[in-house]
């Protein structure tokens, strides 16, 4: 009797730690996923951001007397005030 009650146990006891096995298998995988899409994330903002430095390098570099004359807010007012 002690024998069938040690293996009610053990059933009892193998179940739950099962279950948890199949979710941290699962949370790995997630942890995995969510670190391969930071990863690549991290690799598109570091391209925006090259992509915005060459912009900004564009304008800067720009001649300014091609036509585009600048614009101050403070003296200029657009044509419909």
């Amino acid at each position: 009797m002690t024998e069938a009650k040690n293996i009610d146990e053990q059933a009892s006891f193998s179940a739950p730690i099962e279950d948890l096995q199949v979710r941290i298998a699962f949370l790995d995988d997630l942890v995995e996923q969510l670190d391969a899409e930071v990863a690549r994330q991290g690799a598109d903002i570091a391209d925006l951001k090259k992509q915005m430095q060459l912009l900004y390098q564009r304008v800067d570099s720009s001649d300014r007397s091609d036509g585009i004359a600048s614009f101050d807010p403070s003296n200029d007012r657009p044509p419909h005030y």
